[in-house]
């Protein structure tokens, strides 16, 4: 748990140190394009540094909410034997109150059994005392009254008959006493086993008890860390835009200071045109006196069509994969605002600028790779993000439909295309309603 803790910490370092330059950063103001152009380079490291640090983020978001998923399970599954466990105590506890009533019954009827077996013995002694107290209701006087040898024989059976019947009925009662024990004890015998059991079960729930407990504060420490991942995340996300917002004031900013020098160099460069033309076409009217001809080529995306904006494909394929505006990330799966437009292009097709300007940054960065960003000097720049190359360098003059780069899908990128982002006036807005 508490690797979460020591990253939310070094995330906070960072994103202070970063808050920090930041502040130096602009705590002067140069009308220099170099002094511009360096700020904006230091923005845009900045902006890698804060990507890099919000991938760890979410990275550890995702590995704890995959702890929380694991030990919900976990304490279902606790939960779950805690219910069977306390189940199967109650229906011992049921058990145990049968065998209760059971053994106080067979206790009741053996008590019955040996009380009616102390009453016939008692009657047995009674009688036989009463006989021989009476003298006339002995054995031997039975005997010697009778009258006849099968007298006495018949005498001598009733005697032995009613010894036989008290003997028996004695032995019965005996026997059953002996049973009704035997099952008392049987049952005090299970009773005891029962017992037992629901102890075991008594402290098998105390230990799943404990687990549950021990899980509800992994828990609640799990849901803390992932409340302040969250929270980290999303400072992240506001400082990543508040420095898209720095970057696209610089580009203002940078576009101002350098439109002299644009002007100047575009001057320039058509004077230098208007010569070569002119130097062109009077060798041409030389070959022409000689009897001679003339001819040219061009290349890369020149004779594309250009909209009223003045800003032409930057590739061939028209195939948007994302749309400029709100959608899902593909990588994070937040949902958050899309800054540009995602144009689907095959690995190493080329790429071309969009309208002629100046090159601010040629470099790369975590979230856009290897990307390229353009002045073009009448409130427009564009940004050229995830390249497998470029081109071109930081103040190069580069003019429309000029190779820049490649298509490739290097920094957060889940496949080759190209990122197409563009600003007016320092606000970010949709690419595709500039375009041809």
């Amino acid at each position: 748990m508490y690797k979460y803790r020591r990253v939310i910490v070094a995330v906070i370092a960072i994103l202070l140190a970063l808050l920090l330059l930041g502040g130096l950063v602009f705590s002067a103001f140069a009308e220099s394009s170099s002094t511009i152009k360096a700020r904006i380079e230091e923005l845009k490291r900045q902006e890698a540094a804060i990507a890099a640090e919000q991938k760890e983020i979410q990275e550890q978001k995702a590995e704890n909410e995959s702890d929380i998923r694991d030990l919900v399970s976990e304490k279902n599954n606790i939960d779950q034997q805690i219910k069977l466990t306390q189940d199967s105590i109650e229906t011992k506890n049921d058990l145990i109150r049968e065998y209760t009533l059971l053994i106080a019954e067979k206790r009741n009827e053996l008590e019955d059994a040996q009380n009616e077996q102390t009453a016939l013995n008692a009657r047995y002694k009674t009688r036989i005392r009463a006989m021989e107290e009476k003298g006339n209701l002995t054995y031997w006087s039975i005997l010697f009254q009778a009258s006849s040898f099968a007298d006495l024989l018949d005498r001598v059976d009733m005697i032995n008959e009613i010894a036989r019947s008290d003997a028996n009925m004695i032995e019965k009662i005996r026997q059953s006493a002996i049973e009704i024990e035997n099952a008392r004890q049987e049952l005090a015998a299970e009773k005891i086993e029962m017992e037992e059991a629901k102890e075991a079960l008594a402290a098998e729930e105390e230990e799943l008890i404990s687990q549950r407990s021990e899980a509800d504060e992994l828990m609640a420490e799990l849901m803390a860390d992932h409340d302040t991942l969250v929270a980290a995340d999303q400072k992240y996300d506001s400082e990543k835009e508040a420095l898209l917002a720095q970057i696209a004031a610089q580009e203002a900013k940078y576009k101002e200071a350098v439109a002299a020098e644009e002007k100047a160099r575009r001057e320039a460069e058509e004077r230098a045109r208007r010569e070569r033309e002119e130097k062109e076409k009077a060798a041409r009217e030389r070959e022409d006196e000689a009897g001679g001809g003339g001819g040219g080529g061009g290349g890369g995306s020149s004779g594309w069509s250009v909209s009223r904006y003045g800003f032409q494909w930057p590739c061939s394929s028209r195939h948007i994969t994302c749309e400029f505006g709100p959608r899902y990330h593909p990588i994070t799966g937040v949902y958050s605002n899309h800054s540009g437009m995602d144009i689907g292009a095959s690995y190493g097709s080329p790429i071309y600028a969009c309208a002629s300007g100046t090159v601010t940054t040629a470099t790369y960065g975590t979230a856009y790779g290897y990307y390229v960003t353009i002045n073009h000097g009448n409130g427009f720049s564009t940004l050229y993000g995830h390249m497998c190359r470029y081109v071109v360098h930081s103040g190069q003059y580069v003019t429309r439909g000029q190779l820049i780069g490649y298509v490739g899908s290097t920094g957060w990128s889940t496949g080759p295309h190209l990122h197409l982002t563009m600003y007016y006036n320092g606000s970010l807005v949709n690419p595709k309603k500039y375009l041809p």
